[in-house]
């Protein structure tokens, strides 16, 4: 059976697109099933993290970190790759950056340091919540990179692409005999 390759059309496009809304890129080549599939899983990982987080866990500090690493936001580079899901927290945090009020009602803003000792009542859930929306950009970047190179392939060498031609023929010609 030989293999047809998956036309990608623009690879850096459906790559942008793939960050921007997960699954976003695969839907743009044509892989509909695949897009489906990554959408589903990294953002219902996300939503389901940023709900258990109180909608309060994903947010950005521009700080240096070897200047003040305990106010350094590791977890967000993750959440980042999300796309656009968690960009409101870059907006919010640069417009806080820069001395302006924040938009959308405080969205997604850097909550102060009260709320996130009150988040301390939900328990582990936070840090739960955390890890989800972390691992889901994480996730996200894999399939970033899928939409951007397309599917895999193994190289077959000439030998072993006619023993399994040779063998499907093989198994085409045998008849199930017997009962049950």
């Amino acid at each position: 059976m030989p293999i047809t390759p998956v036309p990608l059309r623009n690879r850096y496009l459906a790559a942008f697109l793939a960050w921007l809304v997960p699954g976003s890129g695969h839907f743009y080549q044509g892989r509909t099933a695949k897009g489906l599939l990554y959408a589903l899983c990294i953002l219902s990982l996300y939503f389901l993290g940023f709900a258990l987080g109180d909608g309060k866990i994903v947010y950005w500090r521009w700080v240096n970190p070897m200047h003040n690493p305990d106010k350094f936001c590791l977890h967000y580079v993750g959440q980042f790759f999300v796309g656009l899901p968690a960009l409101p927290a870059l907006v919010q945090s640069t417009l806080q950056y820069y001395g302006l009020e924040p938009i959308l009602g405080g969205f997604m803003a850097e909550p102060s340091q009260n709320v996130i000792n009150g988040l301390q009542r939900y328990g582990k859930l936070i840090e739960v919540g955390t890890i989800y929306t972390t691992v889901a950009g994480l996730l996200n970047v894999l399939a970033i990179y899928d939409a951007f190179e397309g599917p895999a392939y193994a190289e077959l060498d000439e030998a072993e692409l006619a023993d399994s031609v040779s063998a499907d023929v093989k198994l085409e010609g045998l008849k199930a005999e017997g009962s049950a």
